[in-house]
């Protein structure tokens, strides 16, 4: 499965959508455009042949959606995405703090793990937001999102504090 399928698959995860939609939303990195209807047909006529997607004919146009098959599909990559990315930041955590494990006892370790793991979702979806704001130039939400997390990260170090006395 090539990069575009999977990005169509994902695409018709978030709603149903034509394929002029679907080609407005494909950005060709080679050519710095949007893909042509050349590329995008073979991509979607595979994906309808492998029951990946299938179509449904409204107001005259042609819109795609995925099938179960597609569906199951998209759920086991975003599952995969999840565990890759956990692991990113397990490993990140491990580059910055490489004697980490060394230096604390298995209950600390498994204990940082844990909370990686609980809070790395919504660090990763905080990130996110920020950047549709910067696509939309908003920098005032940007600013809304620093502020809040500084707050967050203040009060953790104020509770740490009250914790340690």
């Amino acid at each position: 499965m090539n990069d575009y399928s999977l990005r169509i698959l994902y695409i018709l995860n978030l709603e149903d959508m034509t394929g002029y939609g679907l080609s407005r939303k494909l950005y060709n990195s080679a050519t710095g455009k949007n893909i042509s209807n050349g590329a995008l047909i073979p991509v979607l006529n595979r994906l309808l042949s492998d029951n990946f997607i299938d179509f449904s004919v409204r107001n005259g146009k042609k819109y795609y959606h995925l099938t179960e098959k597609g569906k199951k599909f998209v759920g086991n990559v975003l599952d995969l995405n999840e565990e890759v990315r956990d692991q990113a930041i397990f490993d990140a955590i491990d580059r910055e703090f490489p004697y980490i494990n060394v230096f604390t006892d298995v209950e600390d370790y498994t204990l940082l793990k844990n909370i990686i793991k609980d809070i790395g979702h919504p660090i990763i979806e905080i990130i996110r937001q920020a950047f549709y704001l910067g696509k939309k130039n908003d920098q005032e939400g940007i600013e809304l999102i620093k502020n809040m997390m500084d707050e967050l990260l203040e009060r953790a170090k104020e509770r740490n504090v009250r914790n340690n006395k």
